[in-house]
């Protein structure tokens, strides 16, 4: 029997923090996680990701180079995080977008023995997610000097670019709020989120 863990996501480097905690089955495999994680931060899942802890690097596989060295990418599809992470308070890094290079701490918090998920939670965040290819976290902070004075020369363009993304909600972007609604409603088909995101990778 699968047990659940709950984790604490944070964008390293956000202040005030952004972050996110959330429940998922401990049989999860990274790639999973990876998916989840994209849902709950509020990003578009289009830029390349890994995760890593201690030596281990895990992430896409594009192709078997017969290399099996300790900085070799582990295939996210198989591997299980309980087979990882085996006790609470336990970390791993996430890296998504290496050009804009959003790297994000996971914390175990809490192992729940008791308790199965048959999909994941998100219990709380903190903010809403940074619009994607916006530059990273100073071209985030600029963007939000920028959308608070009207007057500025770059403001209806940065207004009009931002209403296309997807943290953007009624064709507004609001930063101090996150919705959690939302979130939780599309991991409860998060099967369905994956395959729709494999068809359109093809």
């Amino acid at each position: 029997m699968s047990s659940t863990f709950k984790f604490r996501i944070q964008l390293d480097g956000s202040h005030p923090p952004i972050s996110r905690e959330f429940l998922v089955p401990s049989d999860f495999t990274f790639y999973k996680l990876h998916h989840t994680v994209q849902i709950v931060m509020g990003w578009e899942n289009y830029h390349l990701y890994e995760f890593s802890i201690d030596s281990y690097r895990i992430g896409q596989q594009f192709e078997e180079d017969g290399f099996n060295g300790p900085n070799e990418i582990i295939d996210s599809k198989t591997l299980k995080i309980g087979d990882v992470l085996k006790y609470k308070s336990q970390k791993l890094d996430y890296l998504y977008d290496f050009g804009d290079y959003w790297q994000h701490s996971l914390t175990l918090e809490r192992i729940v023995e008791d308790l199965t998920v048959p999909f994941p939670i998100c219990c709380s965040g903190n903010l809403n997610c940074p619009p994607e290819d916006i530059g990273g976290l100073p071209g985030f902070y600029d963007f939000l000097k920028i959308i608070n004075k009207p007057k500025h020369p770059e403001y209806k363009e940065l207004q009009k670019w931002v209403q296309s993304k997807l943290v953007s909600v009624g064709s507004k972007y609001e930063p101090m709020k996150f919705y959690s609604e939302r979130v939780n409603f599309i991991l409860l088909n998060l099967d369905k989120y994956i395959m729709d995101w494999e068809n359109e990778s093809d």
